[in-house]
């Protein structure tokens, strides 16, 4: 969830950033089993979806 942010150095920190990016990644890719197996499952999605 994105609050509102009223300063600059806020708004363009890495989490704030990356809610619409997480956000915007299916079900399965966040749900995987492990590190290993999302890491694998994001390239896929990364490299593929272009």
């Amino acid at each position: 969830m994105k609050n509102q942010c009223l300063r600059n150095i806020k708004k363009f920190s890495f989490l704030h950033r990356m809610v619409d990016i997480w956000n915007g990644l299916s079900e399965e890719i966040i749900a995987a089993e492990s590190v290993h197996k999302f890491k694998e499952k994001l390239d896929k999605y990364r490299y593929t979806t272009r």
